[in-house]
């Protein structure tokens, strides 16, 4: 599921968090981020404490905290909603990744060598036998032997090859095709066997697809150890959502254990392919430090990377820098250019943000 930002997430507690537990945390941040000590820079602490300070406003007061865990239980029934419908249009969608490494031969090609081999073998053997009795007979009939030798053989390796090699690609394409539809229909406990049965033969899309099942918990059990193996699976052979996934899962410790190191990894990986969530969640590593050096002039190249591909979380982010001077000189223009952007896609935090923006203009 989707993460959304909330007052509680401000304040680092909990959303049973009492009263006394929200003031606590409330008093400890306003320390840690007083703009006269704060290590990180004048604005960016005046940024950050008003964030502080806009959420215990709310989380201080019972109506206004009350109206908060509404609005906090809509989005989780929305984000329910659409991360049953996503994950229908990504396992429905036919985009198909091209492999950045070497994949295993198909069983077809071995036979394919073996029939070739068999050819070889028996033409040598024909010309020799046709070398000998050439010097005691006609050397034109024999010649014609050996044509005919090599063209039978040919035309039962062709043969044979259209009989071993058509059905068994059909039937993959065919499994593919009623799993995505099952999926589509809502039946993903049908549609999981049969990604299943492909991606332990190698398929990398029923691989990807697979850790999909396992990661959104829709129709099974959410399962993210199994998940984080299908999609690491995938990632080996190229497919760049499937490395966006792992990295995601490394980055947050689900599935695996939490390693920061791995998840920019894979996010490189994915990012340097041109995925745009890749690219989004390098810029908000780099951003927060994570793992890495707090770098913003690298979150800025990473979102802007993400943002002019219309990756709406991370046009937010670019007005964002635009508008407080971070990693990047302040530009207000800019800033509206990108909150807009972001507006349009539904992102709410855009809205309010191009709205403040106006207002002190």
């Amino acid at each position: 599921m989707a993460k959304f930002r909330t007052y509680y997430d401000n304040l680092n507690v909990s959303r049973n968090a009492p009263a006394s537990v929200i003031r606590a945390a409330y008093k400890a941040l306003c320390q840690k981020y007083h703009p006269d000590k704060y290590i990180g820079g004048h604005e960016e602490a005046l940024r950050i404490m008003k964030s502080i300070n806009n959420a215990y406003a709310v989380l201080s007061d019972s109506g206004k905290r009350a109206e908060h865990d509404q609005w906090i239980d809509q989005q989780e029934r929305v984000q329910a909603t659409d991360d049953v419908q996503r994950m229908a249009a990504i396992i429905t969608q036919s985009y198909v990744a091209p492999p950045v490494t070497a994949a295993k031969p198909p069983a077809y090609l071995a036979m394919i060598n073996k029939h070739l081999e068999n050819v070889r073998s028996i033409g040598n053997k024909a010309w020799l036998s046709s070398t000998q009795l050439l010097k005691k007979t006609n050397g034109a009939f024999w010649c014609k032997c050996v044509a005919c030798i090599v063209l039978v053989t040919a035309i039962l390796y062709v043969v044979d090859l259209k009989t071993t090699t058509a059905p068994v690609n059909q039937d993959v394409a065919d499994m593919l095709k009623k799993a995505k539809k099952l999926v589509k229909q809502g039946q993903v406990v049908k549609a999981l066997p049969l990604y299943l049965q492909l991606a332990e033969q190698g398929n990398v899309d029923a691989q990807f697809y697979t850790g999909m099942i396992y990661a959104m918990g829709q129709g099974v059990a959410e399962d993210g150890k199994q998940a984080a193996e299908w999609f690491g699976k995938a990632a080996e052979q190229g497919h760049r959502e499937a490395q966006t996934k792992l990295g995601f899962m490394y980055a947050t410790g689900k599935g695996v254990a939490q390693n920061f190191s791995s998840a920019i990894d894979w996010f490189y990986k994915a990012a340097g392919r041109g995925d745009p969530t890749a690219q989004y969640n390098l810029g908000l590593i780099y951003a927060q430090g994570q793992g890495v050096a707090k770098d913003m002039s690298l979150a800025f190249s990473w979102y802007n990377k993400a943002a002019v591909q219309g990756d709406a979380r991370a046009q937010y982010k670019l007005g964002d820098m635009y508008a407080n001077g971070a990693g990047i000189e302040k530009n207000n223009k800019q800033a509206a250019v990108w909150y807009r952007k972001a507006a349009k896609q539904g992102v709410a935090e855009a809205v309010a943000a191009l709205k403040q923006l106006d207002s002190s203009q």
